[in-house]
């Protein structure tokens, strides 16, 4: 999934990111999802970057579909996407696996687009080593009082200040240089105002105090596969880079809808048997049990914005599953049930389906949950069973 570098003030713009008990990030790895690759006794079919065919010992055939890229060929093979931030010899800090050139060195990450252009944390002195964690970085008292958080995803970062011990001042605001290619790990000329983009304060009850995204720019108007998040308080900022997806209300009036659009061509036209949605819930905020749904939509893009989003269809399917506030409702994945809107788009030869998320209660502050996006490591997933 490619996206535009996207770091534009974050304090109004990005509310979101800061709600309560928000995680930097899932255990990192490859694919996470269930289904994605062969049980015992049945053969992969085939693969793509987004996709793979499973047949089974009785000869059904299953079509994983992935919302992002979740592995890269090498050779005449595959391998898995991973997230997992290590060491190399030459000191620099990468991805196990990565789709996008993202490194992480003394003055912070920095990355190049494999379509071109870059983009790099404008951070102003040198940084201590980081703490590494999974797809996670973290530089202790970078400023005295916060740290900064680095987390890789699958088209560039998201950097982040977090408080922590007494602060010495003024938290640090982020910003991003961006330039051309060649420019990593310096992009741009430091000062450049062209060339940066800033971040702003978040004002939730969490510890992040400022917040930077940088992502590989868009492919085309409306890519796909693609997933995004509108949300009332957003107004001229593309979340697509964001590592989640957000429904419902964090402060019952700030609502946020989240889309999914899937690459249907392995599927549309053939019968469908069964077809299940997996997303990875990361946080809610309760354990009580909140209503979310699933609705078709006309098709989205990077300029998708709460203002301008289409019309929702109808609803499709209603689940209560609800996870990652605590031990009791932990994070975990979510299956729904989606079999007759696939069987809609097959029958009617879509190339492509797009789905909306939304809290059923836009309302309720409890109704708040964020699902691991297509950036992070836990990609969301349909499982199409074919006839």
């Amino acid at each position: 999934m490619q996206r535009g570098i996207m770091a534009a003030a974050l304090g109004a713009a990005l509310l979101m990111a800061a709600i309560p008990g928000a995680a930097m990030a899932a255990p990192a790895g490859a694919v996470a999802a269930a289904g994605s690759d062969a049980a015992p006794g049945a053969r992969v079919e085939s693969r793509t970057a987004t996709s793979t065919t499973v047949v089974g010992p009785d000869g059904v055939r299953t079509v994983s579909l992935f919302a992002g890229p979740v592995q890269l060929q090498r050779g005449a093979g595959w391998v898995p996407v991973d997230l997992t931030l290590r060491a190399d010899p030459d000191g620099l800090i990468r991805p196990a696996a990565g789709i996008e050139d993202l490194t992480l060195g003394p003055n912070g990450p920095s990355v190049r687009f494999a379509g071109g252009g870059s983009a790099a944390l404008d951070w102003p002195t040198r940084l201590p080593a980081p703490r590494l964690e999974g797809a996670t970085a973290t530089y202790p008292q970078a400023k005295p009082g916060y740290d900064l958080v680095v987390e890789a995803t699958r088209t560039g970062f998201v950097a982040s200040v977090r408080r922590d011990g007494a602060p010495g001042g003024a938290a640090p605001t982020l910003a991003l240089r961006r330039g051309k290619a060649e420019g990593v790990p310096d992009p741009a000329p430091a000062g450049d105002p062209a060339a940066r983009e800033a971040g702003g304060p978040l004002t939730e009850s969490e510890s992040a105090v400022s917040q930077v995204v940088a992502a590989a720019p868009p492919g085309s108007a409306t890519p796909v596969p693609f997933d995004t998040t509108v949300q009332t308080n957003i107004r001229n900022t593309d979340t697509s880079g964001d590592p989640d997806l957000r429904v419902g209300s964090y402060d019952g009036t700030t609502v946020a809808r989240s889309y999914l659009t899937w690459d249907l061509a392995q599927v549309t036209g053939k019968r469908i048997v069964k077809a299940t949605l997996r997303l990875h819930q990361e946080w809610s905020s309760s354990c009580r049990p909140a209503a979310w749904q699933v609705w078709s939509s006309p098709a989205v893009g990077p300029a998708t914005r709460w203002a301008n989003q289409p019309t929702a269809d109808r609803v499709w399917a209603t689940s209560t599953d609800t996870r990652g506030n605590n031990a009791r409702c932990a994070p975990a994945w979510s299956t729904v049930d989606v079999t007759d809107l696939v069987r809609a788009w097959a029958a009617g030869n879509a190339p492509h389906g797009t789905m909306q998320l939304r809290a059923a209660n836009e309302s309720d502050p409890l109704g708040w949950k964020r699902f691991g996006s297509a950036e992070s490591t836990t990609v969301p997933q349909l499982d199409v069973t074919l006839g």
